[in-house]
């Protein structure tokens, strides 16, 4: 949606609003989903606790790299596709490994 507003001329302000809002009602339903399952199927609710933790935050990155990046892009003058694809998916999925272990680490201690 950001580049799609970027080439029509719609502000940055305007995408960026309904992007978060999206963001975080998607990874709230997404994480409300699968706690139950988690924990109904490991038997265990602080590793179903830590692994929903860690879905919620990587969802929140991943929109934020999404937004981040081809702005980024737009800002410095080349063409904001450019931030989007195989660059974004490497820093989302880089960034979604760091926040699991960040957040599985001291659980299992």
């Amino acid at each position: 949606m950001l580049i799609r507003g970027f080439s029509v001329g719609v502000a940055l302000r305007h995408v960026l609003r309904r992007e978060l809002i999206s963001c975080l009602l998607l990874s709230l339903v997404i994480s409300a989903v699968f706690l139950p399952v988690a924990a109904g199927g490991w038997g265990d609710i602080d590793v179903a606790l830590g692994v929903t933790l860690a879905l919620f935050a990587s969802s929140i990155a991943a929109t934020l790299v999404a937004i981040a990046l081809p702005w980024s892009f737009e800002r410095l003058g080349a063409d904001p596709a450019f931030g989007s694809g195989p660059l974004a998916t490497v820093i989302q999925d880089l960034l979604t490994i760091g926040i699991y272990f960040t957040v599985a680490i001291p659980i299992a201690a």
